[in-house]
C-alpha cells in the first residue's frame, strides 16, 4: 500500500465532499423556503436565512474537516507501525550476522616491578638498581607558628587594647545597673544566680530590646 498516495486520496475527498454539502445544504434550504413561502419572501426569513447559511456552510465545513482528519491519524499511525516493524526485523538480522571482530579475553595482570616499568634498562630512573634517593627536607616553614609577622603583632596589640577597654566598659555598666544595686550583689554573674531573671521573665523582651534599638544589632 502507498500510504502517501492513500493520504492525498484522502485529502481531495475531503474536498470534494466539502463542495458536494454546501451545494445540498443551500439547494434543500432554498426549496424549503420556497415551499413553505413561495417567492414573496418576509423580510424576518430573508435575515434568517442570510445568517443560516454562512454558519451551516463553516460548521460542516469543520465536520468534515474533523472526520477527514482523523481517517489521515489513522492511516498515518498505521504506516509507522508498520515501519517499526520493519525496523525490527532488520535489526535482529543484524544482530544474528556474526561480527568481524573475534571475542578475545585477553590476559590482564599487574606488573612485576614494584618501583615501575623499567623494561630491564638499568640506567633508568625507575629501575630496581638505581641510587636510593630520600626526599629533601624544607625547613623554611618549621618556625611558621611561632614566628609573627609585623601585621600579626599588630592585631593582637588592637585585640589586647579593646578587650581591656571592654573590661572598663562592661564593670562601669555592672557598677550603675539599677537591677544588680537593688538586688545587692556586684556583679551580673551574682545577679543570675539569685534568680532575678527567672522571676521577672517577660515574654518578648529580646524583641523590645531591638524595637528600641539598644544591645547588639544583627
Amino acid at each position: 500500500m502507498d500510504y502517501n498516495l492513500e493520504i492525498a486520496k484522502l485529502q481531495s475527498n475531503a474536498e470534494l465532499v466539502k463542495v458536494l454539502a454546501k451545494i445540498a445544504l443551500a439547494s434543500t434550504a432554498f426549496t424549503v423556503i420556497i415551499l413553505f413561502f413561495g417567492f414573496n419572501l418576509p423580510d424576518p426569513v430573508i435575515f434568517i436565512t442570510i445568517l443560516f447559511i454562512p454558519v451551516a456552510f463553516v460548521a460542516i465545513n469543520n465536520y468534515i474537516t474533523r472526520f477527514y482528519q482523523i481517517k489521515i491519524e489513522f492511516l498515518t499511525n498505521d504506516y509507522l507501525t508498520q515501519q517499526l516493524e520493519i525496523d525490527e526485523e532488520e535489526l535482529e538480522s543484524t544482530v544474528r550476522q556474526d561480527s568481524k571482530f573475534p571475542n578475545i579475553e585477553y590476559l590482564r595482570n599487574r606488573g612485576s616491578d614494584d618501583k615501575g616499568p623499567a623494561f630491564g634498562i638499568a640506567d633508568k630512573k625507575f629501575s630496581t638498581k638505581g641510587e636510593r634517593v630520600d626526599a629533601t627536607k624544607n625547613r623554611d616553614y618549621d618556625d611558621i607558628v611561632t614566628v609573627n609577622s609585623e601585621g600579626e603583632r599588630l592585631f593582637r596589640s588592637a585585640d589586647k587594647i579593646q578587650s581591656e577597654k571592654s573590661a572598663v566598659l562592661w564593670n562601669k555598666s555592672e557598677v550603675s545597673d539599677q537591677d544588680i544595686i537593688e538586688a545587692g550583689v556586684d556583679n551580673l554573674g551574682d545577679l543570675i544566680k539569685t534568680g532575678w531573671f527567672d522571676r521577672n521573665k517577660q515574654e518578648g523582651a529580646v524583641r523590645q530590646l531591638y524595637q528600641d534599638n539598644e544591645g547588639n544589632q544583627i
